[in-house]
């Protein structure tokens, strides 16, 4: 469940980094009288409503972060147990090899031709380990860009339905959000909107593969 804290964190972070960033070079050009004008513009500024959302949490309660999680897990040990296998077979052909090589059960011909053959047969492994690591990362990166963006979606319209100008993503690992009073914090609401949503959306998936 980390990495996908970690990479949903990452696409959400982003936006705040940058306006974080931003704020700290515009607090630092500042010269004194542009910080009294400041004051004197945010004593009459408009109150923002704001929320938090604890992204630790969401990943961790959110019912479609677990499944994919739980599909992942099953698709690495099923390409690991497919290496795993060819990788013995593999082995038990090289110390049959080296067992005829010692007791000079080969001619000259017949130990280059299965010298080439177990060659080319280490290379077909190694070739199939890196397509499917590959085939695998690519796939998660895929669908958990998607969850990624569900979030987001849904946090949009969430906001704008409870009249949000603001909410904040909290992590253990990477936080900007230097502090938040707990009762700000809607990620309890937004966790269970989004497994109701999932869960109604689930029937409509299970109809498409029929």
């Amino acid at each position: 469940m980390k990495k996908i804290t970690t990479f949903v964190l990452s696409g959400l972070m982003m936006g705040a980094f940058a306006a974080t960033i931003v704020s700290c070079n515009n607090a630092n050009s500042e010269t004194p009288s542009e910080e009294v004008s400041t004051k004197a513009v945010l004593k009459d500024a408009p109150a923002y409503k704001i929320a938090y959302v604890q992204i630790d949490t969401l990943t961790s309660q959110y019912q479609k972060c677990k499944d994919l999680e739980e599909e992942f897990a099953k698709k690495r040990a099923n390409a690991e147990s497919t290496i795993n296998a060819k990788g013995k077979a593999f082995t038990t052909q090289m110390q049959e090899f080296n067992r005829k090589y010692q007791s000079n059960q080969f001619t000259q011909q017949q130990f280059e031709a299965e010298q080439a053959r177990l060659a080319k047969l280490q290379q077909d492994l190694e070739a199939l380990q890196a397509r499917l690591s590959n085939s695998l990362q690519e796939e998660y990166q895929k669908e958990f860009q998607a969850l990624t963006d569900t979030i987001q979606n849904f946090t949009k319209s969430y906001a704008k339905e409870k009249g949000y100008d603001f909410i904040l993503c909290k992590s253990s690992g990477i936080d900007n959000v230097l502090y938040a009073n707990e009762k700000y914090d809607v990620t309890d609401e937004v966790v269970k909107a989004l497994n109701k949503r999932y869960t109604k959306d689930a029937p409509k998936k299970e109809d498409k593969k029929k």
